[in-house]
Parts: structure tokens; sequence; C-alpha cells
């Protein structure tokens, strides 16, 4: 009686050296204290395990507590017999299959991530490392050629979008992962591959779960206030730009040829990254042109590539002239430069287009350079990021000092009629059409007085503007003149471009240097 009581109590230690194991590996609290316990639990299993003969009698009693219908305080707990035991500790907490390891990042998707998170392993579809459910309510994109786009969680908690395709018909998908694996693509202005998965009936692609596409986002995640949405539409112009080049770096060498509103996708941190690269394709090795048929989307193809009969093949400046269309579309809040309707394309053959919906005349100026309908004239990737449409209000301020040095502007106050005439065209209804009276007005007469006062025409203002930052830096600095004159700069940047100046040697090379 005495050695079955000593053998209770010891079971009830045991009890309790297995909760506090079970609690700590549920919370732990150091690694220290987790060791501790499992030498503790080991010390005392190996006790029981000395005084065998009396544990068929020991056994018999916890089975007769456990029948006596009270619930346990541990359900979870699952405890081996030392027979079927190799180890002096054994794993005691049972995994919940309905739980799911889950890195929240994403917003837009949290909601319906969480039920992936904590939906009944039932319903949800266990591919690899990867858990997702094909119900409608998970499906996030559709595509016209049956992709359907679901999220997903892998077993690391990332947050996914899996990109399903049926298997008999999803080259475009293995494209794309083969683009995707390119190393040159591994950067933050594409899309990021997660992994590649197949079953009996689909292809599977998984990629970087996004929040929009730039369609979305353009349509209804804008700022309200005027000048913060400026910002915001430039920078998406310029992050596209860099991911198209990305793909035409000499040592990577893709053409996209599905360029467009939708296969641009806005990350968690509302930066514009390029996807959807299923008709993509490499050029070889001194290669300039890629001779196949014509692929794309309607009203988001390159004059060259709208119809078979005069496909003139598809190169870089293909690519150029769409991502022209689509700048535009990003500036003008959702329209398209040829048009909406079914003249789309027929406007993109004959070269008809308006850019109505841009008040900036920079801006302006690079949409026409890339949508030019020559490929020839049109700008490469680099070129059009170097676009003074980027510049910082330095580079411009820069820019006219440089032309306030040209002779023209050196000789303002004796300059040709011909010469005013072209400039006026310029200067009509802007806001330094009387610059004069936007000025200092002791400024104006302290410049003056050193010699005939400058002539009120956008000659006059460039050297008067040379002069103020070359003889009185004092002053210069107190004027913002990008926010005194916001349409200066564009004016006389086109202008200088219309009259060649913009070519000159000495102007490039002080351009260049500023750069």
């Amino acid at each position: 009686m005495i050695l079955n009581t000593a053998e209770i109590e010891m079971d009830e230690v045991m009890k309790k050296k297995l909760q506090k194991l079970d609690e700590s590996l549920r919370h732990p609290a150091g690694s220290s204290a987790v060791d501790n316990l499992c030498e503790e639990t080991a010390a005392l299993l190996t006790s029981r395990k000395k005084k065998k003969k009396k544990k068929k009698k020991i056994q018999q009693e916890v089975e007769s507590q456990e029948g006596d219908g009270k619930e346990e305080p541990f359900p979870d707990i699952v405890v081996t017999s030392i027979e079927e035991s190799n180890s002096s500790v054994q794993p005691f907490t049972r995994p919940d299959e309905n739980s799911r390891r889950w890195h929240q990042t994403s917003h837009r998707w949290r909601s319906k991530l969480e039920k992936i998170a904590n939906i009944d392993a039932s319903k949800a579809y266990r591919l690899g490392n990867l858990v997702l459910v094909l119900e409608p309510e998970f499906l996030i994109a559709k595509g016209s050629d049956g992709t359907q786009v679901f999220l997903g969680l892998k077993d690391d908690g990332t947050e996914v979008a899996v990109k399903r395709m049926n298997r008999f018909n999803y080259q475009d998908l293995k494209n794309e992962e083969e683009f995707l694996w390119l190393p040159e693509l591994d950067s933050p202005s594409i899309v990021r591959y997660v992994d590649f998965a197949e079953d009996m009936h689909f292809g599977y692609l998984v990629l970087q779960l996004c929040e929009y596409t730039l369609e979305e986002y353009i349509q209804d995640h804008l700022p309200d206030d005027s000048a913060e949405r400026s910002l915001v539409l430039k920078k998406l112009v310029k992050e596209v730009l860099c991911s198209l080049q990305v793909l035409h770096d000499q040592k990577t060498k893709v053409l996209h040829r599905d360029i467009k509103p939708q296969n641009v996708l806005i990350d968690i941190n509302e930066k514009a990254r390029l996807a959807d690269f299923g008709i993509s394709r490499r050029l070889k090795q001194g290669e300039t042109t890629l001779r196949t048929s014509i692929a794309g989307t309607r009203c988001w193809k390159a004059k060259e590539n709208i119809n078979e009969k005069f496909n003139t093949g598809y190169k870089r400046s293909s690519d150029i002239q769409v991502t022209g269309m689509l700048v535009y579309y990003i500036l003008s809040g959702g329209q398209h430069p040829f048009g909406e309707d079914v003249d789309c394309e027929y406007n993109i053959l004959q070269g008809r287009y308006s850019l109505q919906h841009l008040d900036d005349d920079v801006a302006k100026d690079l949409v026409e350079w890339m949508i030019n309908e020559d490929p020839n004239n049109r700008p490469t990737v680099e070129q059009t990021l170097a676009h003074p449409f980027f510049w910082t209000d330095e580079r411009k301020l820069r820019y006219l000092k440089i032309l306030g040095n040209e002779k023209e502007a050196e000789n303002c106050r004796d300059a040709d009629e011909e010469l005013l005439n072209a400039v006026s065209k310029y200067t009509e209804g802007k806001s330094f059409s009387e610059w004069k009276t936007k000025l200092p007005s002791e400024l104006v007469q302290k410049l003056d007085g050193k010699k005939k006062a400058y002539p009120e025409n956008t000659l006059g203002l460039l050297r008067f503007i040379r002069n103020l930052h070359e003889h009185h830096k004092a002053d210069a600095v107190k004027i913002n003149l990008m926010a005194l004159f916001p349409d200066l700069f564009g004016s006389v940047y086109l202008f200088a471009k219309e009259r060649g100046w913009n070519s000159r040697e000495s102007v490039i090379m002080d351009i260049n240097s500023a750069s």
C-alpha cells in the first residue's frame, strides 16, 4: 500500500512536469527553462522505468482516473508509453491542422488571408508547401486565356498570389516562369517569382502578392491633394520606365510585348512593378528584332504590330511606344492618347492622337517622343529616364542659367524681330509674361541700374536669371523661381528645342555636367 501510494504521488508529479513542459513548449520563455524541464522530466521517466514491476498497477490506476469522465486540462498532450518510446523525451503537442503560420503584410487582402490561415484543412487545397482555397471568394484576378489568380499562403507564412492555368494550355505560364528565373529579373521593379508547382490538371505559378493593378490604383487610390497626386503620378511613371529598363538592358534583352495597365501591379509600399511575362521573348546575341506573329492586347500594341500584313517584327522600340501610351494613361488619370473606342487601333496606325488631358508641356514632349509612329524616332528607355520631365528643380534652374549664357540671351536688348516673334509664342498667357511685376521691385531696379534695363520678354528674363545667380548670389537664394514661374522651364525648354539650342555643344556639355 505504501509503495502504491508513492507511485501514485510520483505519477502526479510526473503529470505536473508534463503540463509545465507543454506550457513551456507552447509559450517558450527561454531555452534554459525548457532544457531544465526536459532534464527533470527525463529523470522522472528514468525513475519510473526502474520500477517496471509496479508499472502495470500504476497504468491501471491512471486508466481508472481517465475513466471517471473528468475533462483533461490539456487535451492536446499526447502521452506515449515507455515501452513504445525510443527516447527519454517525446513531443507532446499535436499540431493544429486548421491553424497556419501567417506573416501579415497585405492590407487589402488581410481579411481573406485570415480565413485561409484558419480554414478547416478539408476545405483547403495543399500543393507542396503551399495552401490555397479554390473558391470564388479567394479568386483575385482572371485572364482572358483562362488564367485564374488565387490568394495563398506558404508554410513559412508568406502571402502569395497563385496563378493557375490548365496544364494542357499553360505554355505561357511556363514561359513566364522561365523569365522570372532569370537572375537579371530579380529586381525591385519586377513582380517577384516565388515558386512553381503542378498537379494532374493545372500548372501553378506562385508570385509576390501585390495590392492593386495600376488600373485600380489610378481609378480609386490616388491622393486627393492635386500637388501630392502629381508627385505620385510622376513617381509611378518613373517606376514603370525603370521596370522596362531592367528588361531592355543589354544583358537581359527581354521584350515584354504585353504592356498595359493590368500588367503593372502596385505593391504594399505603393511601388509599381511590371508583371505578366507570358508572351515575353528574349533577343538572341546580336539580335535587335524578333520575327514572330503579332501579340498583345487590343489598343496596347505598337503601330508595327497591329496588322499582320504589315508586321515588321518586334523591337525594344515597340515596347517603348506602348509604354508611351501607358505614361499618358498614368498622367491623365486613365485616358488613352489614341482614344478608347473602336477607332483606337486605327488611330494608332494613322498616328492620330490627342494629349488634351495633359497640361504639363514637358510631359507632353516625353509622351509624343515615345509614341512617335516611326520606330526609329522613338527614344530608348535610358533616354526617357534622362528626359527633362524627371529633372529636379535645381537642374531645371541650372538649365535656365545655361541658356542665359547663350548669345541670343546675351544680346536680349538688341534681339531681331523674327526671334522675338518666335519666343512670344511660348510666352503668351504664361506666369512669366510680365515677369518684372512678379519679382521684388528693389531687386529689379538693382539689376536694371547696371546697364540698359532688361526687356520684359523671355530672353530678358533668361539673362536676368543668369546675372542674378552669377553676381547677386545672396539675393538669388531668396527667390524660388520654379515656384514663382511654374511654367517657365517647360516653355523655355520647348522653345530652345524648336530653335535647336538644346543640340548646341555648349548647352549639351553644361547639361551633362549638371546630371
